[in-house]
């Protein structure tokens, strides 16, 4: 090692690089906790995964609004789509068992629920997620 490279403005230099290479390692670790995806694609994400980017105002989806004068005996499969701006863009019900009839007054009702985003967000991600409902029978 030569001793002479090691001081005055070359170690200056070489200090000051080390910090800035150290500066950009950090930031970019503390990012990889956020959800990284490119906003502009819908990501399919499960129940559980949705909680990275989106949380319903309010606190849970009301679905007493597809179905609030009857008694639903019915199992279905529900497909979300959540735009950029945390509205509800489509909704796609499937039955799995029983019977029931949705009207498309109360769909957009129900499609009228907004999504916060999370803090880790920042792009507010439009997202696609799957929901299982099974009525208590």
């Amino acid at each position: 090692m030569n001793i002479a490279n090691l001081s005055g403005k070359n170690f200056s230099l070489r200090l000051r690089s080390i910090l800035v290479c150290i500066a950009i390692l950090l930031t970019g670790c503390s990012s990889l906790s956020a959800p990284i995806s490119n906003s502009s694609q819908v990501l399919h994400v499960s129940v559980t995964e949705l909680s990275q980017y989106w949380i319903v105002k309010g606190g849970a989806l009301d679905w007493s609004i597809l179905f609030p004068e009857q008694t639903v005996t019915s199992d279905f499969t529900a497909n979300l789509v959540i735009n950029s701006q945390g509205k509800i863009q489509l909704i796609d019900l499937t039955q799995q068992s029983g019977s029931f009839k949705i009207d498309e007054h109360k769909l957009d009702v129900f499609s009228r629920q907004s999504f916060i985003p999370t803090k880790n967000n920042h792009t507010n991600q439009a997202v696609s997620v799957t929901v299982e409902i099974i009525q208590n029978q």
